[in-house]
């Protein structure tokens, strides 16, 4: 008897290389686990949703994503409103998704989760046809994000974001930021904004430590601008986890929101490029199917 059909989405570039090489050994396992794999070695971006949505056309009934929270945010908007369940076999850097759901970071126990694991329900969000499920980040980190060289991140991994962090931190200037909430609207100074359906932002650091992937709500923190000394008082407040409760640091709930800035600033969603603002976010509750742990 053949196993469920399921599309095996493996990104040959995510964690400097190291799906691609794996890939062939991850068909195998998930074959030995009962399941009928199509391996598609894709990377992020049009090309990865494309192959799930053609892989949907065909019968598939379950898609595993090995890679990085990139690779993964490009096929939520080509599994959102099915019931068609995605797995995750985290071998990119960061991982925040599948640690945010419990996947285990070892690919043998990511493995075991996306053959047999539990359907968790959770939402989505979007900003035009865009689909995400951590965040959207406008101003400092989508500065960051885009300014990370390909190359160097290919070879240093990690390393290249704080590279590119002390590169946009001498030319960090405020935006006059207007966000329009469902039951208010906010104008005040601030250097960033994040738009959280997650609570993890990066490896263990949590921006929306109330954010929850299955509320119906998007959670904003805003982080202003009163002085110089604030962008160090952020991060400071940020790597501990206390930013939430500093003066200079605005929270609400909401499950739309339009975010205007002066001047323009730049957008990023699950930690790639996604370009500027103004932009909308909206909620899309209990969106997508996900395998996780019991």
């Amino acid at each position: 008897m053949s196993g469920e059909p399921t599309l095996l989405i493996a990104n040959p570039v995510a964690g400097l290389g190291r799906t691609g090489r794996l890939a062939p050994l991850l068909a195998r396992a998930l074959a030995a686990r009962g399941l009928e794999v199509d391996l598609r070695l894709t990377a992020a971006g049009c090309a990865a949703a494309d192959a799930v949505r053609s892989a949907l056309r065909s019968g598939c009934r379950r898609v595993v994503v090995a890679g990085g929270d990139g690779t993964i945010g490009s096929v939520v908007g080509a599994l959102a409103h099915t019931s068609v369940a995605l797995g995750i076999i985290p071998t990119g850097m960061a991982n925040a998704f599948a640690r945010e759901m419990g996947v285990p970071l070892a690919w043998q126990g990511a493995c075991d989760i996306a053959a047999a694991g539990c359907q968790r329900v959770i939402d989505a969000a979007r900003v035009g046809p865009r689909h995400f499920v951590l965040m959207a980040g406008v101003g400092f980190d989508a500065q960051v994000v885009a300014g990370v060289n390909p190359a160097v991140k290919r070879w240093t991994g990690p390393v290249a974001y704080v590279l590119a962090g002390a590169a946009c931190a001498p030319r960090l200037r405020p935006a006059q930021v207007r966000l329009q909430l469902d039951e208010t609207e906010v104008n005040v100074p601030a250097l960033m904004v994040v738009v959280a359906n997650s609570a993890q932002y990066t490896y263990h650091w949590r921006l929306a430590p109330q954010a929850r992937p299955d509320d119906g709500l998007l959670d904003i923190v805003v982080f202003t601008w009163r002085g110089a000394l604030d962008p160090p008082a952020h991060v400071l407040g940020a790597l501990v986890g206390r930013h939430v409760r500093r003066p200079g640091v605005m929270a609400f709930t909401t499950r739309r929101v339009r975010i205007e800035c002066d001047p323009p600033l730049a957008l990023q969603l699950d930690g790639d490029p996604a370009g500027m603002t103004p932009v909308e976010v909206e909620i899309l509750p209990r969106a997508l199917t996900v395998l996780a742990p019991r």
